[in-house]
């Protein structure tokens, strides 16, 4: 086998450890071939997304982790692996904004990625404020929101915020035709 094919497969059986929540096996994997690559940008782009990611959980080289996965996203922009790994690191640092962000751009990409929807589950989704021109933190938009969300509730967030959470009537159910 040749040494970049030997290379790849490595990288693959690392990124799958690490996305089965093997941190720290995938991370001793990726730092040994981290050690054996001696210039920045020899790999993909992906690998530096899991590493930066690893690094973090399991170092808690925070900093350098997230500068890691930036970079994976310069390289590979339309990769949600990135993504996913961007804004799980941002959380570490409690940048929960900045985590958001990243979980949309990693959504529009790949709406389905199960990481991702995860993430969201995890966040949970905040509604617009009801007083858009105060801050968040304005009283009246607190107030407003506490209220909202006893008379309303939770279920009314989703279909508000993710159209496709909200079940569509069957063919014959709920579909009145007058003649």
């Amino acid at each position: 086998m040749s040494e970049p094919a030997r290379q790849t497969e490595e990288i693959q059986r690392a990124i799958e450890l690490c996305r089965a929540s093997r941190w720290r096996e995938g991370y001793d994997r990726l730092s040994a071939l981290m050690r054996t690559v001696e210039e920045k940008g020899k790999l993909p782009g992906h690998f530096y997304s899991f590493f930066g990611a690893a690094m973090a959980r399991c170092e808690g080289r925070k900093k350098e982790g997230l500068e890691l996965c930036r970079y994976a996203v310069k390289r590979e922009p339309r990769q949600a692996d990135n993504y996913y790994n961007l804004g799980t690191v941002y959380l570490m640092y409690g940048r929960r904004p900045a985590a958001v962000r990243a979980l949309e751009r990693g959504l529009a990409l790949a709406p389905r990625h199960e990481g991702l929807l995860q993430l969201r589950t995890e966040l949970g989704v905040r509604r617009r404020p009801l007083f858009p021109f105060l801050h968040r933190d304005h009283f009246l938009n607190v107030l407003g929101g506490r209220l909202r969300h006893a008379v309303a509730g939770p279920k009314d967030l989703q279909r508000e915020r993710w159209p496709e959470a909200q079940d569509e009537p069957e063919d014959d159910e709920e579909r009145v035709t007058f003649v």
